[in-house]
């Protein structure tokens, strides 16, 4: 495997500190949902579980940047697109502060995911993996 550039392991341990924080939302609705009392039960629950499922697999695609995976590339974006998206809504509803400490979060990792040192390991990683 090749080494793994600092840029990379930024771009990685956000993505993986992202899936977390998904995953904690997701089980605390999931907790709320049960000994709380939502206006909708079931969808309260498949919120949860949709929430933690995705923060499983976020911190899957981390995992996957971590060990110089050429397919955690895709979906790592994939996710900063959507927390921008997210961010913006958060500052149209009054939440300033979160939303741009969000987007601030989601460049910061696009851009060592897309920095020159990342994606020459990710190329080298991927060129060692089909010599094997």
């Amino acid at each position: 495997m090749s080494t793994r550039p600092v840029t990379l392991s930024a771009a990685a341990a956000i993505e993986a500190v992202e899936g977390i924080a998904v995953l904690a939302v997701g089980l605390y609705v999931g907790v709320e949902a049960i000994v709380g009392s939502p206006d909708d039960l079931i969808s309260a629950i498949v919120l949860a579980l949709m929430a933690v499922a995705a923060g499983a697999g976020i911190v899957a695609v981390g995992r996957g940047l971590w060990q110089v995976k050429r397919w955690g590339r895709a979906p790592a974006l994939l996710t900063q697109i959507f927390a921008v998206i997210a961010a913006i809504s958060m500052i149209q509803s009054g939440r300033q502060t979160v939303g741009v400490v969000l987007i601030v979060i989601a460049l910061a990792a696009a851009a060592s995911l897309l920095s020159p040192p990342s994606t020459r390991a990710i190329d080298e990683g991927e060129a060692e993996e089909d010599e094997d």
